[in-house]
């Protein structure tokens, strides 16, 4: 009984958090150059099984469809080493930090975080390090997921819980800024339907279920939790967007071997 109280008061408590969450996107850029940081999720319905080679985005017997994905982001350190224009050498190491906590809304890709001013200048490598951290988020979840599981029987609300610490790291190499006034974005991406990669459809069938809920928690289901914990640790890749503030120009780059640096 006090595990399905404590599960319905952390939901509740979710839920005014989320609807209190402030806007950094809204932000109002005066002019300078912005490096910030967005997370986003993909890929939110998808069929099962998942294979840890390969992902599945057709909706087939087996499947879940999620619609509240949720990351408490503790802190972005921002690091990075300016050249100097006559040496050609690194001349100065840069470092600022953003705090929150905020609970980031994963489904909204309008988001950014950070906004660290850019002096104009040759960049060797700026560093993003995002953390979400436990203790920062009480009771709730550092991570949240809910949605919906599909089988041959019928559908079944799913949730998941992850209360240990996340972290994300990015770099991008040979950056410059000029006084053009150039916005660059690190949008760090998940793939839901990566991180049910090696979940047994068995297992699922076969949970737990806490007030009709398939709860997934260091408390409920624990086999299945440690693998999608296990996921989370590796299952994102790495975005780079920037545009010019004049055209609205955007370039893109893309980190696919997920070793957080660019590819192009």
């Amino acid at each position: 009984m006090k595990t399905e109280k404590k599960f319905l008061v952390a939901l509740a408590l979710m839920t005014a958090i989320f609807v209190s969450c402030s806007d950094d996107g809204d932000m109002i850029n005066d002019g300078e150059s912005l490096f910030g940081v967005r997370i986003e999720a993909l890929n939110t319905e998808f069929s099962l099984p998942v294979q840890a080679s390969m992902k599945s985005v057709t909706i087939d017997a087996e499947s879940i469809a999620w619609d509240s994905a949720h990351l408490v982001v503790s802190s972005i350190k921002f690091e990075a080493e300016l050249k100097s224009v006559v040496t050609g050498e690194d001349s100065i190491e840069i470092e600022y930090k953003w705090y929150g906590p905020q609970m980031v809304d994963l489904l909204n890709n309008e988001l950014t975080m950070g906004n660290f001013v850019l002096q104009p200048g040759y960049y060797d490598e700026i560093e993003l390090k995002v953390s979400g951290l436990q203790e920062n988020a009480g009771d709730n979840p550092v991570f949240y997921l809910a949605g919906t599981y599909t089988n041959d029987t019928g559908t079944t609300s799913i949730v998941v819980m992850v209360n240990h610490d996340v972290y994300f790291k990015t770099e991008k190499e040979n950056v410059e800024v000029t006084e053009e006034e150039i916005d660059f974005t690190s949008i760090i991406q998940l793939y839901l339907d990566e991180l049910m990669a090696d979940v047994d459809v068995a297992d699922l069938d076969n949970a737990e279920l806490v007030d009709g809920v398939l709860l997934i928690s260091s408390d409920h289901n624990t086999g299945i939790y440690q693998t999608i914990v296990g996921n989370l640790e590796h299952d994102h890749r790495t975005h780079y967007k920037h545009n010019h503030h004049d055209d609205d120009e955007e370039h893109d780059g893309y980190d696919d071997d997920h070793d957080g640096h660019d590819d192009d």
